[in-house]
């Protein structure tokens, strides 16, 4: 079970580093990571208000938040699925 934690760390650190480093090569990086953050932040916070009527709901945890922050509308996409998979 550790291994896994460790090796989802590495992954999402490495992939981290690549987004950040893909915005700031395109010249207006604190911009686009801001708005990201906040579009992701958004579809989340609409799909946990819906979720009496959807049954869908993302739990809010250090992972969820990073993951949403840095990926922002794929993190959400990804949580969903893994959402509907394991439930």
């Amino acid at each position: 079970m550790i291994i896994y934690l460790i090796s989802l760390a590495v992954l999402l650190g490495i992939s981290s580093i690549v987004v950040f480093m893909l915005s700031f090569y395109s010249g207006k990086a604190l911009k686009r990571i801001i708005l990201n953050a906040v579009f992701g932040i958004l579809i989340m916070a609409g799909i946990n208000l819906t979720s009496k009527f959807s049954g869908v709901h993302i739990p809010i945890n250090p992972v969820t938040a990073l993951g949403i922050g840095i990926f922002s509308i794929p993190a959400v996409i990804g949580f969903l699925m893994l959402n509907i998979i394991f439930l």
